[in-house]
C-alpha cells in the first residue's frame, strides 16, 4: 500500500503516524521505518528522510528550566532556541521567518488562561492562538512593527544563505497549575515558495502547584497540525474584522499556510 503513495502523501503519513504515537502502542516505530524505506525507494537520499529534513536543518537548544517559588512568587521560566538552516537546492525562498503558536491553559480544568485580550479575540475554539503581544502589528514571531528583525529573531534571507534562521522563547510567570504548548513553525516569508511550512516544532511544558515545571517532549513533523493552521486563519480574520478587536492599528495578514 505505501509504494502507492507519493514522496507528498508520504511525509503527511510521517506525521500523522508521529501525532498518532501515544495510541498505537510501540507500532508507531515499525510505520515510521517502513515509511522510511519507502522513501529511500523514491530516491530520497537517507539524509533527507527524518522529518525535520525534507528542507534543511533545524536545531532545538533548551538553555533554561527554572522553577518558581510559590512562598516569594519567584516566576518560573523555560527558555528554547531555535535555528533551521535551509537546503538551497531544495527551497525557492527570498526570506525564511518563523509563526508560532500558543495554546495556555489551566491544567487540572483545560480552562483558557491566556492573559492577552487581544489573543482571546482570535483564538481557535481549543483556544489556540498566534503568538504576538498586544500592540504588535505583524503575526511573524518577534518582528517588529518596521518589519526588521526583534532582539529574538533573525531571519533567513537569500542574500546570506549560509546564516541561519533563528528564534529564542523565554516563557516565564509565576502562575501555578498551568500547561503551556507551542507549535513553532519555519515557514517562507518572501518568494516562490510563500506560505510553505518547512519544517514544524511542538514543545511545551506544565507547572504544578508548586510551581515546578515539567518539560513536554519536544515533536518534528514535516508540516504543521490542522489547529496551527486555524489559529492563522483566525489571525487574519481579525486583520479584516473590527479595528476595535485587533492585534494592533494596522495589523498585517499571514500568508496562508501550505
Amino acid at each position: 500500500m505505501l509504494r502507492r503513495l507519493t514522496i507528498g502523501q508520504l511525509r503527511l503519513l510521517q506525521d500523522a503516524v508521529i501525532r498518532a504515537r501515544f495510541v498505537l502502542g510501540g507500532a508507531d516505530r515499525v510505520l515510521q521505518i517502513a515509511i522510511a524505506v519507502e522513501l529511500q525507494g523514491k530516491g530520497v537520499p537517507a539524509a533527507k528522510v527524518a522529518t525535520s529534513a525534507a528542507f534543511g536543518t533545524l536545531e532545538t537548544k533548551v538553555e533554561e528550566r527554572i522553577d518558581g517559588d510559590q512562598t516569594s512568587g519567584a516566576p518560573y521560566a523555560y527558555k528554547i532556541n531555535i535555528a533551521f538552516t535551509p537546503d538551497t537546492a531544495v527551497i525557492d525562498a527570498e526570506e525564511i521567518a518563523f509563526i508560532q503558536t500558543i495554546r495556555l491553559l489551566e491544567t487540572a480544568s483545560g480552562a483558557n488562561i491566556d492573559p492577552e485580550e487581544t489573543s482571546k479575540k482570535r483564538q481557535t475554539p481549543s483556544a489556540t492562538s498566534v503568538d504576538r503581544r498586544s500592540g504588535k502589528k505583524h503575526g511573524w514571531y518577534g518582528m517588529k512593527d518596521d518589519e526588521t528583525a526583534g532582539s529574538m529573531l533573525r531571519t533567513w534571507k537569500k542574500s546570506a544563505p549560509a546564516t541561519p534562521a533563528t528564534m529564542q522563547d523565554r516563557a516565564s510567570w509565576n502562575q501555578p497549575n498551568t500547561t503551556w504548548q507551542f507549535e513553532t513553525m519555519v515557514v517562507c516569508r518572501s518568494g516562490t515558495d510563500t506560505g510553505t511550512v518547512y519544517v514544524a516544532l511542538t514543545w511545551g511544558f506544565s507547572v504544578d502547584a508548586d510551581l515546578k515545571l515539567t518539560e513536554q517532549a519536544r515533536t518534528v513533523t514535516n508540516k504543521q497540525s490542522r489547529e496551527a493552521t486555524a489559529a492563522v486563519g483566525k489571525w487574519n480574520d481579525q486583520t479584516a474584522g473590527s479595528a476595535f478587536d485587533r492585534n494592533a492599528p494596522g495589523q498585517m495578514s499571514l500568508p496562508a499556510l501550505r
